[in-house]
């Protein structure tokens, strides 16, 4: 499952191609993401300052970011693809909150609407067109689409599944942002992924000490 999921996510990404211009803005935070592993040390997670709008995360104090330069069509995809793909995980974590009221699926989903923010600020601020929109489980990329209900399907199962579920999306997370942050030069654009990675990095810790806690060792 974890190799089906990285292998369509990469042939998403790689598929991308659309026009980029540029312009610039101010405006940022300094995220601080509870996660809630259940009385373990692993309780939040700090993520260094990302560019997100103002005033559309609660409880997130503005610091200084500025965007700056321009993007090429290809890191102007990579946005675009990003965003949906953290929109793909802020939709399913807020359903496996709903389901099984576990804190750290309603924790990881303020942090993964964060991240969203995060992105569409860049694609505002570099006057790239935003594609997708704001509603649960739609996505304008039909592959994003069908991995997010294959992996609801996932998720259904059990608490258990779903918190392997929440693995799998961070794993990818994780690889997808190290993936194109390899081609990036744009240092606004580098600055948001390498930091939307640290927080994915400690959601991935949430998820698996949750599965090690109910005597689950995953991956």
């Amino acid at each position: 499952m974890k190799t089906r999921i990285f292998l369509l996510s990469m042939s998403i990404l790689a598929a991308l191609v659309l026009p980029s211009s540029c312009t610039k803005g101010i405006v940022d935070t300094d995220e601080t993401v509870l996660i809630n592993a259940e009385n373990t040390d692993l309780k939040s997670a700090t993520i260094p300052a990302t560019c997100i709008l103002t005033g559309t995360i609660a409880d997130v104090p503005i610091t200084g970011c500025t965007i700056t330069g321009t993007v090429t069509e290809t890191e102007a995809a990579g946005l675009l693809f990003m965003r949906e793909e953290e929109k793909m995980a802020r939709d399913i974590y807020a359903y496996m909150y709903e389901k099984y009221k576990l804190p750290v699926f309603g924790n990881i989903t303020k942090s993964e609407n964060a991240h969203m923010s995060a992105v569409l600020r860049l694609i505002n601020g570099f006057l790239i067109t935003d594609n997708s929109n704001n509603n649960p489980g739609e996505f304008t990329n039909t592959q994003i689409a069908e991995l997010y209900n294959q992996l609801i399907e996932m998720g259904n199962v059990s608490a258990i599944e779903a918190l392997k579920v929440g693995v799998l999306i961070e794993q990818t997370d994780i690889a997808d942002l190290q993936r194109v942050l390899l081609p990036v030069e744009n240092a606004s654009v580098k600055t948001v992924y390498t930091n939307i990675s640290k927080g994915s990095e400690a959601h991935l810790k949430a998820y698996t000490w949750n599965l090690k806690v109910r005597g689950v060792v995953y991956p």
